[in-house]
């Protein structure tokens, strides 16, 4: 296999790989069709591929200051299309809910809701609400989120944890069997079955 051939290769499969994770990261985007969210979302993975395929342009130059140049374009697009690619307030809202700042989180959520109204805005509302202790507020904004789209795993699983705080054990069940039957990103599958065992 030629070296150019090897490298279209290996362009091809970068670009099948940020399709995949752009794809897995967002299928509620998807299936909300909210382009315009999935498009900003995929400005990072975008801006990969647009550096994969002019690698080969670039390996040609000679000058050394040209292949500088291309890294540092390169490194600030990607900087600022990771920047770009989360709206502002969503971005103060996670920080306000990862320092515990949970009523800040929700105030946050809460606008941001105003603004885009999505089930995954919903489901971060119910979250800040139950980690804020306003847990009815919490069941309501996860319901909103699964009325909204009803095969987003993580609503289920912030109701059912809300659900168990509030010793609704029956529901709190069915929610992490509906959860782990919905499309619940991997690293909460685990978190899930836990939940059921303690349950059972």
């Amino acid at each position: 296999m030629s070296q150019a051939a090897f490298s279209a290769l290996i362009i091809l499969l970068v670009l099948l790989a940020t399709l995949y994770t752009i794809y897995a990261g967002n299928r509620d985007l998807i299936r909300a069709r909210a382009w315009g969210e999935l498009c900003r979302r995929a400005l990072p993975f975008l801006a990969l591929l647009v550096m994969a395929s002019t690698v080969l342009f670039v390996r040609n130059l000679q000058q050394g200051w040209a292949m500088l140049a291309w890294f540092a374009a390169f490194g600030l697009l990607i900087v600022l299309s990771s920047v770009l690619s989360v709206p502002a307030e969503e971005r103060r809202a996670g920080r306000a809910f990862r320092r515990g700042d949970y009523a800040a989180a929700a105030d946050l959520y809460r606008e941001l809701v105003e603004k885009r109204p999505l089930a995954r805005h919903y489901a971060f509302l119910g979250a800040a609400l139950g980690a804020a202790g306003r847990l009815e507020e919490s069941v309501e904004a996860s319901t909103e989120a699964i009325n909204r789209d009803p095969e987003y795993g993580l609503a289920y699983y912030n109701r059912a944890l809300v659900l168990r705080q509030l010793r609704k054990k029956s529901r709190a069940r069915k929610d992490l069997e509906r959860a782990l039957e919905a499309d619940l990103p991997r690293r909460f599958r685990s978190a899930v079955r836990r939940q059921l065992e303690e349950l059972r």
